[in-house]
Formats: C-alpha cells, structure tokens, sequence
C-alpha cells in the first residue's frame, strides 16, 4: 500500500486496471463500469441501470437477449453478457438473476407456462457468466413469469417492456444500512 496517501488504482471505475478478485466496490464504481460497458444498448433503451434498496439492477430487455420464445441467448447477448461477467467475475457480491415475462400465454413441450420460459431465461444467462467465471456460488436464477410486471400488458409496448432478464448486484448488509440512513436524512 502506497505511504504517501496515494490511493491504489481501482479495477472497477478504471477499465485500464486489471480486474483481480475477491473484491467489493462500491455499487456506484459497478454501475459507471457497467454504464459505460452497456452504454449503446441503454441509448436503445435495451438497458436500464438502477441502484434500489436491494443492490444494483442491470434491467436488460429480453429483444437484445432472446429470440422470441426462447432461452437461447443471441450472439449479441452472449457479447455484451461476456462485458458483464467481466465485472461481475472479481467481485463477492452476490447476484440474482431474475426472469421476466409478458402475460401472453406460452404453451410449448419446453416452456408449459411464462413461469418455465422466465426461469430458463435466467438459467441462460446463470450458465454463461459461470462459464465465464463467475463464481456459481454467487449467483441465483429466479424465474417470476408474468407476475412481476414493469408496467400494463395491454400494449405491444408494455409487454414488450416487461418482457426482460434483471441481473441484481446485491448490496452488503453494510451498504444497504448506510443506504437507509442516507434517504432518511
């Protein structure tokens, strides 16, 4: 450690510093590195990043991520995915995957409900980052179907905004805790 001050380079909020894990910045860092990761799929709104009272959510729309009907994740995806499972590799938080759809009724031998679809659509992208190495001890994949919407389903465009995969950072106990004190003041 520097003796004079100097604060040590940062991995997360520097993309020209190596990324070494075990490693816990704070979800701020995370989120300029994966604004600026994502950046022209948010200018599509494809993407949206937000810090809730749970952690950071990387909000991706499933029209980037999925052919429709499927949980085969598109060569797109898969690139812009292997962007985030750089970042996420190092870190210790632990991520929750979260699958979402619309409430259009889905009936194939794969996918019985929007529940099976929304599920093996986290799985998906669970599978890849582990591939990647991300720790898979980390990482949740939970599927809530059509239950969890974003907004109505009685337009093309709202289903198509609920229709979506959330990859949550989960903040610490500390993080969350000094979260609560500072919307309190």
């Amino acid at each position: 450690m520097p003796d004079d001050g100097e604060a040590l380079p940062d991995p997360v909020s520097d993309p020209g510093v190596p990324m070494t894990g075990p490693y816990r910045p704070p979800l701020s860092a995370i989120a300029t590195r994966l604004q600026d990761t994502l950046r022209g799929f948010a200018e599509q709104d494809l993407v949206n990043i937000t810090r809730t009272e749970r952690g950071l959510e990387v909000e991706m729309n499933s029209k980037m991520l999925f052919p429709s009907g499927s949980a085969r994740l598109s060569p797109a995806a898969v690139k812009a995915l292997r962007d985030v499972a750089v970042i996420l590799k190092p870190l210790i938080n632990q991520i929750n995957v979260e699958g979402h759809t619309d409430n259009v009724p889905i009936e194939t031998i794969a996918f019985p409900s929007n529940w099976e679809l929304s599920a093996a659509r986290a799985a998906s992208v669970v599978h890849l980052f582990s591939k990647l190495g991300v720790d898979p001890k980390r990482m949740s994949a939970i599927g809530y179907g059509e239950y969890q919407p974003l907004g109505p389903n009685d337009s093309e465009a709202g289903r198509q905004g609920n229709r979506r995969v959330a990859v949550v950072i989960l903040s610490s106990r500390h993080e969350r805790q000094m979260q609560g004190q500072a919307d309190a003041n």
